[in-house]
């Protein structure tokens, strides 16, 4: 990473930050974060302030990948298509600033969004419950930036493998309905072509581990691990598979590592790092 990596990445924040639908969906999730708080404290449930960053997970599973497509799936595409790209290489940036900026620059203004929704949980925490659970928080608040950067590196890594505005909704808005509404129908059906049958309570390692591939599911399941309870993922079912438990337990006896709960978090980082990989490659190849 270079300087005028840097630089393409402050620009890239700027232009990202005029977006208004953009900071629409961030309103919205500050919004739902701070809501939730409010609702269960006015509810008077006997709920403590650790338990509460469960619930903050549901809004955050949901809007932050909406939040991170809308804000990547143009970032190079766009200028691309208006010239500006062009010019912009003909300045010191080459093909690499341009895309590890521009991955750099919108990932930015995403963990912005994060670390609002979290500095309003911390003072809403303490305001309504008492307290702040300020490790389990910051924990919390580190994965969720992560799980919006593997959607913003999807995004990105599409961004700069097309060489269209259509091409580049297309695959990130299918992908997105893949991961949230057909994810269970999917695997579920491979599963039943296999073993003629859908999956048991107890199916085989490689069932979950495929299911784990969803970065909605890896996010869910590695949050499990800092919070109170079990974080479901939030995601259209089929009732296919009549267990929506995490992969760990659904194995009888050891579990493999690739099942434990906290390997949700290291597949976070291969959603950010392979899309990127093939969209530089194929950016490094096109003819601008």
């Amino acid at each position: 990473m270079t300087g005028h990596t840097l630089t393409v990445a402050k620009k890239d924040f700027a232009d990202a930050g005029r977006s208004k639908l953009l900071w629409s969906i961030i309103g919205l999730l500050v919004g739902l974060s701070a809501l939730g708080y409010v609702i269960v404290w006015y509810a008077g449930e006997d709920v403590a302030a650790a338990q509460m960053l469960g619930f903050l997970a549901v809004p955050l599973g949901v809007l932050v990948p909406v939040a991170a497509l809308i804000g990547g799936y143009m970032a190079i595409v766009g200028e691309r298509r208006s010239g500006s790209l062009k010019l912009l290489l003909g300045l010191p940036p080459n093909r690499t600033d341009v895309v590890f900026g521009k991955l750099l620059g919108r990932a930015g203004v995403i963990a912005l969004a994060v670390v609002l929704s979290y500095l309003v949980a911390t003072v809403l925490s303490l305001l309504l419950f008492g307290s702040v659970p300020i490790v389990d928080l910051a924990a919390m608040a580190g994965l969720s930036i992560l799980y919006g950067v593997a959607f913003v590196g999807l995004a990105v890594g599409v961004s700069a493998g097309v060489s269209s505005r259509g091409r580049a909704m297309a695959l990130t808005v299918g992908t997105f309905m893949v991961f949230f509404a057909f994810w269970e129908l999917l695997t579920a059906g491979i599963y039943y072509f296999a073993h003629d049958g859908f999956p048991p309570a107890q199916p085989e390692t490689w069932y979950l581990f495929v299911q784990q591939l969803n970065p909605l599911q890896s996010f869910a399941y590695a949050a499990s691990t800092l919070v109170e309870g079990q974080v479901f993922p939030v995601m259209f079912r089929f009732n296919l598979d009549q267990t929506f438990a995490a992969p760990a337990d659904r194995v009888a006896g050891d579990v493999p590592f690739y099942l434990q709960e906290w390997f949700g978090a290291l597949l976070l980082l291969v959603w950010v790092v392979v899309p990127v990989a093939i969209g530089y490659y194929r950016f490094g190849k096109a003819d601008l």
